[in-house]
């Protein structure tokens, strides 16, 4: 695993920046996450269903990431702040500033603008500003000769000595450089860095430790050539040595063609990928806590150590205090001491006398007894292990604060489709069938994806779900009886009734009201129908299923399920278990056919997403025994 942080030169962020725009352009924000320890912030996205996740890391890269990353689960107060300000907010659009590492979200919502500023520079922030470029919420505050982030203040911009190649008027303006190296001045003077020196160079043939002289013109056009390129024909990757990466660009760098590269469509993926096998380093201050940990645990064993000593002596005087009192008795009168003790120091100005016995030295104060002696080491050995439970507590709460010190995500996740939070089938005529799965979902499906002229479908039963035809104002008859079907079937009460039929009514949606009659009130999920209902009568609570040849799974009507699969069979209500249930299915339908185990769990657990309630019986067709 690399230690090595990744380099984004000001190129890559022109490839970010025009990506997140495309990515992120019309979403809302969702909310915002943070993870101190490592430094950095997630933002959710949302938009038709579909959330995108964008990390950002100050002073360091921003992405797009299909990974799990773990965040903080409670907001800190500061982050609340944020939370506040942010969510709800449209996307208008992602820039970057000034040809510099720098990325600006412009946000807006009912007349409200702000912008989200992601600095990637070294002591980068993420800071919210007004329309006015009032500081609403920054990361950190900060206070330097250039500029003053605090809360209330007008936000400035990081002073930057980048140079945008396309907007350099002649290479005379560099007159005063000619003796400068050609690295210090293409990566410092330029501000390109040392990725795109090493790259520039490269290109035009330059060694990096010759003087610029006349050199400015051909190192002009080449980082030209090389915007030109991101902006026309980016050709995002990764670079790996040893097996691990160890850095990205969004530009093919002839420089590192020594390296082993992979290939990405974005440079966002490209980053999302470095970051999930390298993972992130802690922050400075989890590697303080360490150390001061450390020290800690260290004074604990000395002082463990001591209190154990300090028993094992007081021990030792009390199973041979006559001979130890024989000692202080003929050290203060100056008589010979038993010969079983040597005597190693006589101190009488601080009155201690120090004694070697069996191997263990002793300093016991001449005016006390034996047995006083050994009370008081008794004593001091309790105030360390009093002290022992303080430095323990601290130990804990450093534990507690401190996590590995390089973390990668968990997991891998797949971008749902927006539909898949309703419960959604596939007609014969390939159009988009949804039901809601709940009183949320009855709500938002009515209120975000049916319109005036949409086919609206009901059970005429009670907490039955409302069922749409997605966008097909006019569907054909056999939509309507695969919708109504829905409509019936994923009436769960009438389900775990053991109805056997339904009646369906449908209605467009400009007959749907949020609207109640007065003095009654409209639960969430429900909606008052107004005008005329048609009536689908005596839909059967009969659902057919099957598995194609692909592997797809398809259900609904027999006319459409038996178009598809060799095998099905139906289910309808019934007593017996639905997991046993959805297993038998599986293995009836996959029988004398090679499905790998993993493959049979996953058409096992579809099976019971698919099936109604929580009870059922399957019943097999013929041709699928």
């Amino acid at each position: 695993m690399s230690n090595r942080k990744i380099s984004l030169s000001s190129i890559d962020y022109l490839i970010l920046a025009r990506e997140l725009s495309s990515q992120l352009r019309g979403t809302w924000v969702d909310n915002v996450y943070e993870n101190t320890d490592y430094g950095y912030y997630l933002l959710k996205f949302r938009a038709e269903g579909v959330v995108k996740r964008l990390i950002a890391v100050p002073g360091e890269a921003v992405f797009l990431t299909k990974y799990d990353y773990p965040v903080v689960s409670r907001p800190s107060p500061h982050l609340a702040r944020l939370r506040k300000l942010i969510r709800g907010l449209r996307v208008e659009d992602v820039t970057q500033h000034d040809f510099d590492r720098i990325i600006v979200i412009s946000l807006s919502r009912s007349g409200f603008n702000a912008r989200l500023i992601i600095e990637g520079l070294r002591r980068g922030v993420i800071v919210l500003v007004s329309g006015d470029w009032t500081i609403l919420f920054t990361s950190h505050k900060m206070e330097t000769g250039a500029r003053s982030l605090k809360e209330g203040e007008k936000y400035v911009f990081p002073p930057s000595n980048i140079i945008d190649p396309r907007d350099v008027p002649s290479a005379g303006v560099f007159k005063e450089s000619a003796s400068e190296r050609v690295d210090r001045f293409i990566a410092g003077k330029l501000g390109f860095g040392s990725k795109i020196m090493s790259e520039i160079c490269n290109r035009a043939g330059i060694d990096p430790g010759s003087k610029v002289e006349d050199k400015v013109p051909v190192i002009i056009e080449t980082a030209r050539i090389l915007v030109k390129e991101a902006e026309e024909n980016p050709k995002p990757r990764l670079y790996y040595s040893n097996g691990s990466p160890v850095d990205a660009s969004g530009i093919f760098l002839a420089s590192m063609k020594e390296f082993v590269q992979r290939d990405f469509e974005t440079l966002s993926e490209a980053v999302d990928e470095y970051y999930a096998s390298t993972g992130f380093e802690a922050r400075k201050d989890v590697e303080k806590a360490s150390r001061e940990l450390e020290k800690l645990l260290r004074a604990r064993d000395n002082m463990v150590s001591e209190a154990s000593m300090l028993k094992l002596k007081a021990r030792m005087l009390m199973d041979n205090l006559h001979l130890f009192q024989t000692v202080l008795d003929s050290v203060k009168s100056g008589r010979e001491p038993p010969e079983e003790i040597q005597i190693i120091e006589k101190n009488y100005s601080k009155r201690i006398v120090r004694a070697l016995f069996k191997d263990v030295e002793y300093a016991l104060e001449m005016d006390s007894s034996a047995a006083l002696n050994a009370s008081k080491m008794f004593e001091e050995a309790k105030k360390i292990e009093k002290h022992l439970s303080e430095i323990d507590a601290k130990i804990l709460a450093l534990k507690e604060k401190i996590a590995p010190s390089r973390i990668l995500p968990k997991k891998k996740t797949e971008e749902k489709k927006w539909y898949e939070k309703f419960r959604w089938n596939i007609s014969a005529n390939g159009s988009l069938i949804l039901a809601g799965k709940d009183a949320g979902t009855n709500e938002l499906l009515v209120k975000k994806y049916v319109n005036r002229n949409s086919i609206v479908l009901h059970a005429d039963f009670v907490g039955a779900p409302f069922v749409t035809i997605y966008n097909v104002e006019n569907p054909s008859q056999e939509e309507f009886e695969e919708a109504a079907l829905m409509a019936a079937c994923y009436t769960t009460k009438a389900w775990e009734s053991k109805y056997a039929y339904l009646d369906v009514y449908w209605v467009r949606g400009s007959q749907l009201s949020k609207q109640a009659p007065p003095g009654q009130y409209l639960p969430k999920g429900a909606f008052m129908v107004q005008g005329e209902k048609n009536f689908i009568r005596n839909v059967e609570l009969k659902l057919w299923i099957g598995i194609a040849d692909s592997g797809e799974i398809v259900y609904g009507s027999l006319r459409k399920v038996k178009e598809k699969c060799v095998r099905y069979a139906y289910v309808v209500p019934g007593n017996r278990d639905k997991n046993k249930e959805a297993s038998r299915l599986v293995e009836r339908l996959l029988e004398g056919k090679r499905f790998s185990r993993k493959e049979a769990t996953r058409l096992r657990e579809a099976f019971k997403s698919i099936i109604p309630g929580k009870h059922c019986e399957i019943h097999f067709a013929p041709s699928s025994r």
